[in-house]
């Protein structure tokens, strides 16, 4: 077995937070404005908090994955 295949995966990784650091932003967007429309919107809220923190939770195991591999090159 080679370690050729790290580079694509660190890539691919990095791919992968860029998408996930997008999406968490327009996530914590959407929690913005449903706690300026309180108590509005205050159904909606436990939803997308559990959504945004899991989000937030998988970009900081990605960006430590990331960084182990490319401390390991």
């Amino acid at each position: 077995m080679t370690t050729s295949t790290a580079p694509v995966d660190i890539d691919s990784l990095k791919q992968q937070i860029k998408k996930l650091n997008s999406k968490a932003g327009q996530m914590k967007m959407d929690l913005h404005d449903i706690a300026e429309g309180l108590p509005v919107a205050l159904d909606q809220l436990p939803a997308v908090a559990e959504q945004t923190y899991a989000i937030y939770c998988q970009l900081r195991d990605l960006k430590a994955q990331l960084k182990t591999l490319e401390a390991a090159q």
